[in-house]
């Protein structure tokens, strides 16, 4: 069989590795030497609490954003569950795992690996599954004669040893690229350093510990200690255990002395130098100190914007990646025009209740969304008419009066709902001039031309909104209130 067959394990002729050099091949290999002895391996790099603590909030933040199929008409995106990637994507890849499943597996292999393949399993030119490739990472060769590319894979449980085509691969790699454009270094590799120093540091702390050299202080002589004189030390110091003899007073003979021991717990305090790894790690890995519950200078502001950021900055990058990945892999080049997928990153604020119902105030007071609509999002029914749009009074088209459909979204309302705070402004306006002209010695005809000008501009509304107001009567009214 040829390049691409399934069966075929001898290389080749004519066609080139990838990743044939040495350097290549230990990234392959995914072990890392490291100055503190240490190998680092993408299996062995979850031991350092800092890497897992980061692949966790990476994975889980991947997770959050449900992933939909849309589909281009015009300047109109409608969502399409209908189109069979839809339901690889965002609901089963394969029977064995839902898509939540899936993608954060992806990511934490992306992360320690550099790259997350996955066999596509096609159906009369459709795709029908997603099998994650679990086992040593698939390489890339090229076929000269051809001209085509192919991933050589030694196989696992759900696939086969042998050369697949790239459209049967799905294959997303990492942000940090190596020497071609087609393959990438993990984060792992390229925080090996600081990964192993990290290991280095908890293994030595726990062996400083086990070995027991933490002890407070100790006992010294210049003389020869016989059997017996350890014994009777012994029974000495087992009798001064126990909440009755404290304070009592020790007497050793035989020349011993009392030694403190220089190494103490405090002396081996690693905390200020694990935190300096954790700052590292998460340098490399683009991961707030506040999410990997690191609140050393922690505030409720930062710790609050530690969720813009890490937003923006990081699951923003990685979900266009994924977006592109899917776009190349799963749509047909036919399909790439009008449909494509998207990660909702805003669902990362499904934790604050306020900050999105803020969101939803904003967007249906000017219109963007209807009142079902932002219900929907929280998954609460719909109400008879929530359907309805609504947008502010002050606004529509430049030039002219109030576009009258969205007047008519407002519903029929009474000039006191309307105009009640403008009506209330102005009277407490004329009401404090007739006070100033009491006092003045002004006569009502002051009172009244000062009235007329700030009812002028509510009038006017009332004219363009259709409503009937009688100024003349609110001025009355106010007179009659400033005089009792």
């Amino acid at each position: 069989m040829g390049l691409f067959g399934r069966r075929k394990r001898e290389e080749p002729q004519d066609a080139i590795t990838l990743d044939e050099t040495s350097e290549l091949f230990k990234l392959f290999a995914g072990q890392y030497a490291t100055a503190t002895g240490v190998s680092v391996t993408s299996d062995s790099a979850v031991a350092s609490v800092a890497v897992l603590a980061c692949l966790l909030v990476r994975a889980e933040s991947l997770m959050l954003c449900p992933v939909d199929v849309y589909r281009k008409e015009g300047r109109s995106r409608i969502a399409a569950p209908e189109h069979p990637v839809h339901s690889l994507i965002a609901d089963q890849p394969n029977p064995l795992i839902s898509a939540e499943e899936f993608w954060r597996w992806n990511q934490i292999t992306e992360d320690l690996r550099g790259s997350a393949s996955s066999r596509i399993e096609w159906r009369r030119g459709r795709p029908t599954a997603l099998w994650p490739m679990i086992g040593p990472r698939p390489r890339i060769v090229f076929d000269k004669k051809t001209g085509m590319l192919a991933y050589r894979y030694t196989g696992d449980e759900f696939t086969d040893a042998g050369d697949y085509p790239a459209s049967e691969i799905m294959h997303s790699k990492g942000p940090l690229l190596s020497n071609s454009p087609y393959e990438a270094k993990s984060l792992v590799e390229a925080t090996a350093e600081n990964i192993g120093l990290g290991i280095a540091t908890e293994q030595f702390f726990a062996r400083f510990l086990g070995n027991g050299t933490h002890f407070p202080a100790y006992l010294q002589t210049d003389k020869d200690l016989v059997q017996k004189d350890i014994d009777a030390l012994r029974k000495q110091l087992d009798d001064g255990s126990g909440l009755l003899p404290a304070g009592k007073l020790r007497i050793f003979d035989r020349g011993l002395s009392v030694k403190q021991n220089d190494m103490s717990l405090k002396d081996a305090d690693l905390t200020g130098h694990q935190r300096w790894i954790l700052e590292q790690v998460c340098r490399t890995w683009r991961v707030p100190l506040p999410m990997v519950q690191d609140l050393t200078h922690g505030t409720y502001t930062n710790s609050e914007q530690a969720d813009l950021w890490l937003s923006k900055h990081t699951v923003g990058p990685i979900v266009r990646n994924k977006e592109g990945v899917i776009r190349r892999s799963l749509f047909l080049p036919s399909e790439r025009a009008r449909f494509y997928s998207k990660f909702n990153v805003n669902a990362m604020m499904r934790g604050d209740f306020a900050a999105r119902t803020a969101g939803y105030s904003i967007l249906i007071n000017c219109g963007v969304l209807s009142p079902n609509e932002a219900r929907a999002f929280e998954d609460w029914n719909p109400y008879e008419g929530g359907d309805e749009y609504r947008v502010p009074l002050n606004t529509g088209p430049a030039g002219g009066p109030p576009d009258p459909s969205a007047l008519a979204a407002l519903g029929a309302h009474p000039v006191a709902n309307l105009l009640a705070p403008l009506l209330g402004d102005a009277k407490e306006r004329i009401m404090a001039r007739h006070a100033q002209n009491v006092e003045r010695g002004r006569g009502v005809e002051d009172t009244v031309a000062f009235a007329t000008v700030v009812m002028g501009p509510i009038v006017q509304t009332a004219q363009l909104l259709g409503l009937a107001l009688d100024p003349e009567q609110a001025i009355d009214q106010a007179l009659a209130e400033a005089a009792a």
